[in-house]
């Protein structure tokens, strides 16, 4: 059942130009850009792979998931997957399933890219898979609740703003985060951390990174919860 949905889902994703070149044509021109025309050294190098991971998962994944349950909410479809055998869980697992696998793929594609420009191997591959995972969750949880924020999905574009930029400053602030903690409470910034040091940086705060992506999901998924809507806003 979620394979189908997923299936399906993604088929609906790339019938829709604009949803299409927001979760496929846009992270990969950005991460493109900033591995071939930024370049730099080791330490620019773990810069350009945080701004490429956050643009995945800011553009494939928070944005998509945001636009696609607004718009599949407005025109009933959601409705009517929720009348059926499936259970909730089920229904949003099947949506959502094909957003994230795209994100992640394009992350990695992305990082492959950085590699053949010249980007150093990570030295800690561990770090970086839990980066990506969290940002991930974190990204997909933050999105089902924007979704029920916004009316329509011609309104995504406003609403995910500022979690988006939220996501990028923060990200790139916790590059430097170790030195303090209260760095971690904005959005993003953990997994900057994470990144930093599966480069060979500092890992001193790596536990502190980890606890505070878990729990910015798990307050993402206390919001969605709460405002997550299955019928049309009226």
């Amino acid at each position: 059942m979620i394979t189908a949905l997923g299936v399906a889902e993604l088929k609906l994703l790339l019938r829709n130009r604009t949803a299409a070149a927001l979760a496929l044509l846009m992270p990969l021109a950005a991460g493109l850009y900033f591995a071939l025309a930024v370049g730099g050294d080791d330490n620019g190098w773990t810069m350009i792979v945080v701004l490429q991971l956050l643009f995945s998962l800011g553009f494939t994944v928070y944005v998509t998931v945001t636009t696609s349950l607004t718009a599949r909410r407005q025109d009933l479809y959601l409705k009517r997957l929720r009348t059926g055998a499936a259970s909730d869980v089920v229904v949003l697992t099947g949506i959502l399933l094909p957003v994230v696998v795209l994100g992640l793929a394009q992350a990695l594609v992305l990082l492959g890219v950085s590699v053949a420009a010249g980007a150093p191997m990570p030295t800690n591959p561990g770090l970086l898979a839990l980066a990506l995972v969290g940002g991930a969750a974190l990204s997909c949880a933050a999105g089902v609740c924007t979704s029920g924020l916004t009316g329509t999905a011609e309104l995504a574009q406003i609403t995910t703003a500022p979690f988006f930029f939220a996501l990028v400053v923060g990200g790139l602030m916790g590059l430097g985060g170790g030195d303090d903690p209260r760095v971690l409470l904005v959005p993003g910034s953990g997994l900057g951390l994470l990144t930093q040091a599966a480069w060979g940086g500092p890992t001193d705060a790596v536990g502190l990174a980890l606890i505070a992506t878990a729990q910015g999901t798990a307050v993402a998924v206390a919001l969605s919860v709460r405002f997550f809507r299955w019928d049309p806003r009226t």
